[in-house]
């Protein structure tokens, strides 16, 4: 039912699209300027065909690979008993704690046989599927007994079951898990460049770094905006309209856990075993390597070179989350709450954004702030902007997930008594989101804490954060430098991802 939301929240929800429009128009400004038969040829040409395919490729098979991995990942841990459950329950959250760039150094410093696609597929997929792992296994943990019992009392197959009474739950948390990780695919750089891996975000880059010719990045730009409106309309049809919530009187039914025979303990154990050793144990292992027998070493520069990377990204990456959750609110709210065109197509607007990668919302940033906000050109706030500008989506997703649980019952009884809209979601629906809003922090600052593209070009030359650090010392080859910046990017991730398990999804 469509409904419009109070003046107070459009104006918002509209103050806040509104930079949102900046790296779009920019592209529109840079794309406009190659020109129709420029960019025709540009278009047509078989480079064009390949770096199509490989992006549509990484995109597919990893969001494939990480959504099937996560999904049974989840029901092995949710609905069966074996040794070893509690730990591999921790474990299979920890690859976030590992940024994708450095996983892909330590694999390559191992063995240049993982350049080129297969290597790429494994270790993106390797990274990746815990984003799908957590909200599954959250919802999991949600799902009402009942339905199952009800079909299966029908007498209708486990099979016929599980799509008609368990998938249709589980929907929203695998198609917010899909857009993620898709959008992440189509503009992720670090990883992709070090693996040798051409994608339309690495030519975009080659482009701008070896020509500077921004017009036909942008260019290559718009075809990923094209590729993202539609996937994020597809999440959208995937997802459905349904109510996710128990209306119901009573509890819920949790469904009850099974112990696993002996010979399938076995199984699943080498299962996360494999999965532990591939995702963390071989990083690791390479990070501690290099850390005792590299010789770059003592190039990595002194200690307090060392505490001023972890500072500043520790800075900027806390008022970077902070921003998009607080913008994300309004927004998800919003949607949720008041569905109509407006709120719809301001949702879906940060999505669209995410496609356009970093390095493109930088160069946006960097035009705007030359021409028309000199003063604020290579600072603190602008780099901020940038990472709301691509982390808001990583927001949406979870606070959505989290409000749409969430009887509106509750805000009925408030409007009955007279109370604004506001006040209501200040009393009522804001505490009751509070573990939702946690979520949506630490993915944030977790991410924004790994963020290279856009942070090597909107920071000072004289200001270098972890990642960045990371990035020019594995770059010349110094693994060793490199380490006890990877490692404490590794340390230090780790504490969102406790808290992500902790009290999120749970």
């Amino acid at each position: 039912m469509t409904r419009t939301p109070p003046l107070w929240l459009t104006i918002i929800i509209l103050l806040i699209g509104l930079p949102l429009l900046l790296p779009f128009l920019y592209i529109l400004f840079r794309a406009i300027e190659v020109g129709l038969d420029r960019s025709f040829e540009l278009l047509i040409r078989p480079r064009m065909a390949e770096l199509l395919t490989n992006t549509m490729l990484l995109m597919v098979c990893v969001t494939i690979g990480s959504i099937f991995l996560g999904t049974l990942c989840a029901f092995l841990l949710e609905r069966y008993r074996f040794f070893g459950k509690s730990f591999f329950e921790v474990a299979m959250s920890l690859p976030l704690c590992i940024p994708a760039f450095v996983s892909c150094f330590t694999w390559i410093s191992l063995t240049f046989r993982v350049e080129g696609f297969w290597g790429t597929i494994g270790i993106m997929t390797l990274s990746s599927f815990p984003l799908a792992y957590l909200p599954i296994s959250a919802t999991l943990k949600r799902l009402d007994r009942s339905l199952e019992e009800v079909s299966l009392s029908l007498g209708k197959s486990q099979t016929y079951t599980f799509w008609y009474a368990i998938f249709p739950q589980l929907k929203p948390a695998i198609g917010s898990s899909l857009l993620l990780i898709a959008l992440h695919m189509l503009v992720d750089f670090g990883a992709v460049s070090i693996l040798n891996y051409q994608t339309f975000t690495t030519a975009i880059f080659q482009e701008y770094e070896m020509s500077f010719n921004n017009s036909t990045a942008a260019l290559l730009s718009a075809v990923l905006m094209a590729i993202c409106s539609i996937i994020v309309l597809g999440e959208t049809f995937f997802r459905g309209k349904q109510t996710l919530y128990n209306s119901g009187k009573g509890v819920t039914r949790p469904y009850p856990i099974k112990t696993l025979s002996f010979g399938k303990q076995c199984l699943t154990f080498v299962f996360f075993s494999s999965i532990f050793i591939l995702s963390i144990g071989v990083p690791v292992i390479m990070l501690i390597y290099w850390l005792i027998v590299g010789t770059s070493l003592e190039s990595a520069g002194d200690f307090s070179e060392f505490l001023s990377a972890f500072s500043n990204s520790f800075i900027i990456s806390g008022l970077g989350a902070l921003l998009t959750v607080v913008c994300a609110l309004p927004l998800v709210w919003a949607a949720v709450r008041y569905r109509s065109k407006l709120t719809f197509w301001i949702d879906r607007l940060p999505y669209l954004l995410h496609a356009v990668p970093g390095l493109v919302i930088a160069l946006s940033l960097i035009y705007f702030t030359i021409n028309y906000a000199n003063s604020l050109y290579q600072t603190f706030l602008i780099i901020i902007v940038a990472y709301f500008m691509l982390y808001l989506p990583m927001a949406q997703t979870t606070l959505r997930s989290s409000l749409e649980q969430l009887s509106d019952n509750i805000e009925k009884v408030g409007q009955s008594l007279g109370r604004s809209p506001f006040y209501i979601f200040r009393t009522l629906t804001l505490p009751a989101m509070l573990p939702g809003i946690a979520a949506a922090f630490s993915l944030v600052f977790l991410n924004l804490m790994k963020e290279l593209t856009a942070t090597l070009l909107l920071t000072p030359n004289d200001i270098k954060t972890l990642s960045i650090a990371v990035w020019e010392y594995t770059s010349d080859a110094q693994y060793a430098a490199a380490t006890p910046y990877a490692l404490m990017l590794v340390l230090f991730s780790g504490i969102p991802v406790f808290l992500l398990k902790k009290y999120a999804f749970k």
